[in-house]
């Protein structure tokens, strides 16, 4: 069989022309049309769901005050994070996470308890929703973002419930862990550092950053409590939006194969009443370091955080007036990981501790004293579940007041998707 190419059988026509006889001489070539482009192509998408589950169990014993009469208790408890994220063409990509939380806090503080309705779980919470782009040595991402110079190194032994327990959350959320809407960039001016800057804005409700603002808010003990208590009101369970928080970090990140270390400083303004610009605003800041060190191969992983937070605080019997006082926070904390094994890439099985402090005031007032201790051990069964156990103890313990706080012991079984 004969093959013929398109261009042959072009070429076959254009000579068997009449035309090509016309004075004994060949004329010009008809115009052709421009070749036609061929349509960019789309760019590559790439989608994949992920999911961490956590199942177990927590037993809990109170530590209280010789007239108190609150029992211990055992719950089965259930958390699970999950959601998409994925590749757009060379340069974005994105995240959008949702969470089932264990049950919501109460005061005194206690979690895990169980949410959950006939219908399913009740307790969901959005998380991050992001979209980052990223250029050689520039980062830009922007929705609900997590600013990671704002976590404390913790132990990986002691996050078997997703960070959702009282003696691992609050330490997070006292030092100035930031989780919100907000602005992120990034940039590597050399190998390992980083240099970043973010930026988040709206109501205080909508950034874990604003729980870190001290001193009372008549009626409440922080101004926080005052938007979000409006959120149980309002029909649409939204916050009162008459408030506003803005908060700028510059920060510095480094990552080598022996050492971790980041700083940050937190510059915040708070208005609490945006339909007059007669009151006072709150301003304040949070100063934070954090080091890892990973030896031998990471199988030791000494760390420790430090945060120092200071803000303005209001007149008891005028919340639009600034009081004389500043409210003045200091967590810190310090803890190891001894990794025994590592059966799968990723993964260690070993046995982490770790303990936190913070200690706040306002002006010269009495001084609150929270601890934190949590020693934990993972053992990995494959490279997706792993089993976890720990203790947990937090406490009060001010001066002239009774101690309160809780004892626990956690069982988990946990996926990572």
């Amino acid at each position: 069989m004969t093959r013929i190419t398109l261009a042959g059988a072009l070429a076959g026509a254009l000579f068997v022309c009449p035309a090509f006889a016309q004075d004994g001489a060949a004329p010009a070539a008809p115009s052709a049309a421009p070749p036609a482009q061929a349509p960019s192509p789309a760019p590559l998408v790439r989608v994949e769901p992920f999911a961490q589950i956590v199942g177990g169990a927590k037993v809990d014993t109170l530590i209280q005050g010789p007239t108190e009469q609150r029992e211990a208790r055992a719950s089965a408890i259930a958390v699970s994070a999950f959601g998409l994220r994925g590749q757009i063409g060379d340069l974005v990509s994105f995240v959008s996470e949702i969470m089932a939380n264990g049950g919501s806090i109460a005061n005194p503080p206690s979690s895990l308890h169980g949410s959950s309705a006939w219908e399913g779980q009740a307790a969901l919470q959005v998380r991050r929703q992001l979209v980052r782009v990223t250029s050689g040595p520039w980062m830009f991402e922007g929705g609900r973002i997590i600013d990671e110079a704002s976590v404390n190194f913790t132990s990986a032994h002691v996050m078997d419930t997703l960070a959702q327990d009282t003696a691992v959350r609050d330490p997070f959320l006292y030092s100035g862990f930031n989780m919100g809407n907000g602005l992120r960039g990034t940039y590597v001016p050399i190998r390992g550092l980083r240099v970043g800057l973010t930026f988040t804005a709206g109501n205080p409700v909508a950034t874990t950053a604003s729980l870190q603002v001290g001193g009372s808010f008549p009626p409440f003990d922080r101004f926080y409590l005052q938007p979000y208590q409006a959120v149980k009101q309002n029909p649409n369970n939204y916050p009162d939006d008459t408030f506003h928080i803005m908060l700028l970090a510059p920060s510095l990140l480094y990552t080598s194969s022996v050492f971790d270390a980041q700083a940050e400083f937190q510059g915040f303004v708070v208005d609490t009443n945006t339909s007059r610009r007669d009151d006072d605003n709150i301003r304040g800041y949070n100063l934070r370091a954090n080091a890892r060190l990973k030896l031998l191969d990471d199988t030791i992983a000494p760390f420790a955080n430090v945060a120092l937070e200071r803000n303005d605080t209001v007149l008891p019997t005028d919340s639009t007036k600034l009081a004389v006082d500043k409210y003045t926070g200091l967590t810190w904390g310090a803890g190891v990981d001894v990794n025994y094994a590592h059966p799968y890439a990723g993964r260690r099985n070993g046995i982490g501790a770790q303990y936190d402090r913070v200690q706040y005031q306002v002006g010269s007032g009495n001084i609150t004293n929270l601890h934190y201790v949590n020693v934990g051990t993972t053992y990995w069964l494959n490279d997706r579940t792993a089993l976890g156990a720990r203790v947990a103890v937090w406490l009060r313990n001010d001066v002239g007041v009774h101690d309160e706080g809780e004892k626990s012991l956690l069982l988990t079984i946990r996926i990572l998707l």
